[in-house]
């Protein structure tokens, strides 16, 4: 079993710097390809200028390296479709494109439905599993969008030290108030719900690896 990844730019043409935004991209796919290169079949490739697809061999792996290509693009708005199948072409480690399988038709099915309606990023595993982890998707999204600016900032400090005391004093802020600021953004929840599908998918595809 292979996990495929197929990213799309939303609304590409209303970037005025093409150029910088292409550099961005690129720069993006380097990082993914370097830190993850051990669990890579193919390395993720910009495709169609506004698009991108890599080829994994873990697929537990999957939901993190989403959100660091998130993060790296950030503010720009990406949706993702993850496909899990069967491989039926031979590929190249070096550049994913020219390879084709149910994994690829799987990721392209979830682009698809990505764009159409919510949430951004969804899974295909091709079981009955794919509805309970896209309602977990879709939760998560839910909940993230209603973060205010001031929660995204404590959430960024508290998620590089994994202290509410050292958030606090970076922020100039008492502890008290960096728990508050956690437990109304939902911060535990969404937390568990990510833990809950990164769990699931090592569990089904990795435990006897």
């Amino acid at each position: 079993m292979y996990c495929a990844i197929i990213g799309d730019i939303v609304s590409s043409r209303k970037y005025k710097d093409r150029q910088k935004l292409q550099h961005k991209f690129q720069q993006a796919m380097d990082q993914i390809n370097h830190h993850y290169n051990d669990h890579i079949a193919s390395n993720f490739t910009i495709t169609l200028g506004d698009e991108f697809q890599g080829l994994l061999f873990t697929p537990s792996i999957s939901y993190n390296i989403i959100q660091e290509i998130r993060e790296a693009l950030s503010p720009v708005q990406l949706v993702f479709g993850v496909g899990v199948g069967d491989i039926e072409t031979n590929f190249s480690k070096e550049i994913s494109i020219g390879s084709d399988g149910p994994v690829y038709h799987r990721a392209r099915d979830m682009v698809m439905k990505a764009k159409l309606k919510g949430p951004s990023l969804q899974y295909s595993l091709g079981s009955e599993e794919d509805s309970l982890i896209n309602g977990l998707l879709y939760f998560i999204e839910s909940c993230t969008k209603k973060r205010t600016k001031r929660q995204k900032e404590v959430i960024y400090h508290y998620n590089k030290n994994k202290n509410q005391y050292e958030t606090a004093k970076q922020l100039n802020i008492d502890q008290s108030t960096v728990s508050r600021i956690l437990r109304d953004a939902l911060y535990y929840e969404v937390l568990n719900a990510e833990e809950v599908i990164i769990g699931f998918l090592h569990e089904k595809y990795e435990s006897n690896t």
